[in-house]
């Protein structure tokens, strides 16, 4: 995956191949929690998709830097980690976990790319975790959108968003092995008035899981919101990471599909996850229309305004479902101000069948 820049610099990344135990609370019958939540970036980017001009751009991408600072990234990430901390899955996959970095730069050919940090959510989020006295690591970090462009202030901005895995740490009753990552071939690009198109690179990235000796794997995803592309990227998905493998599979993430409202055309995407022999476990155990997207794109108004599920956690194999509730959705859930994300979380307590104990 390359980070590109309107006339600036592209830099390659790989996702972290890692191994790792972490603890386990009740788990003599194979109990597993696990948590997904879009961490929301701080912009639609609507700003930057409407400007028709050279000019207007460079307006655009100030004013992004400054709609995703109003939302007040580090506040949230560390509400997140209350979130976490209260909740204590032992797997979380996190979206748009994104990096904010704002520099004067010299103007070279090529150009140099910026490398000061304003905001790291994950780096937040896991010192605020840290904090409150609940150690987590990151076992996966793939990389999607990166880029970087010149505003009208002079300074250069780059935002880099990416999925993460991250896992709660410090006993040996889980081992976590075998970390993969994917890259679709089917992506949106984002057109600029400055002839450069910027790549939406979209993936999924998961880890094998084994408690006492009954294995599954976890994997999560942020599908395009285009459901063209969606549909593309639901395809892949299910011939690379689900029909790749037998395990019993736990699949997390931001599908952006509208799973509550049939009339939509992202509803197909839905429905050929089941279709692809899925199980969703909100329909299966969830209380209420398990609504998480989307609060207003300020996240500053305190009334709730969530009204599609698109964050889902899906099942293949006999695994039971102790229990799946939303975090992060609720009028006490606004604080400082801001809700922790425009989405709310899934949480999801789940049980691995001894059937399904490796040899």
């Amino acid at each position: 995956m390359k980070m590109v820049t309107v006339g600036i610099v592209a830099l390659a990344f790989a996702a972290s191949l890692v191994q790792s135990r972490i603890a386990v609370a009740d788990n003599d019958e194979g109990v597993v929690r696990i948590m997904t939540q879009n961490l929301y970036d701080g912009t639609s980017f609507s700003e930057l998709l409407a400007a028709t001009t050279p000019p207007a751009f460079l307006a655009a991408v100030t004013l992004t830097r400054q709609n995703i600072l109003a939302t007040k990234p580090d506040v949230r990430a560390a509400a997140v980690a209350r979130e976490i901390a209260r909740e204590r899955p032992h797997l979380v996959a996190l979206q748009e976990t994104t990096i904010l970095r704002t520099a004067l730069v010299p103007l070279t050919s090529p150009p140099t790319a910026v490398t000061s940090v304003e905001v790291d959510q994950l780096a937040h989020l896991l010192a605020e975790l840290d904090r409150l006295g609940h150690r987590y690591r990151a076992v996966s970090i793939l990389p999607n959108l990166d880029a970087q462009a010149p505003s009208s202030t002079g300074a250069s901005v780059r935002i880099s968003t990416r999925s993460v895995i991250i896992a709660r740490s410090g006993h040996d009753d889980i081992l976590l092995s075998n970390i993969q990552s994917y890259e679709y071939l089917a992506y949106a690009s984002l057109p600029t008035p400055v002839g450069v198109s910027i790549p939406n690179q979209r993936g999924w990235t998961s880890v094998d899981v084994k408690i006492n000796g009954r294995e599954i794997r976890f994997v999560t995803t942020h599908l395009d919101t285009s459901p063209v592309i969606g549909a593309r990227q639901v395809a892949e998905l299910l011939e690379t990471a689900v029909k790749s493998t037998t395990m019993p599979l736990i699949l997390v993430g931001d599908f952006n599909v509208a799973a509550n409202v049939p009339s939509d055309p992202s509803f197909a995407n839905y429905q050929a996850l089941l279709n692809g022999g899925l199980v969703d476990a909100w329909m299966k155990k969830g209380s209420g229309p398990g609504l998480t997207c989307c609060q207003t794109p300020s996240v500053s108004i305190p009334t709730p305004n969530l009204d599609l599920r698109v964050d889902l956690a899906l099942l293949r194999g006999d695994i039971d479902i102790r229990d799946i509730h939303l975090v992060g959705n609720l009028p006490a859930d606004f604080a400082n101000g801001v809700w922790p994300s425009d989405h709310a979380g899934v949480v999801a307590t789940l049980r691995i069948p001894a059937s399904h104990a490796s040899h």
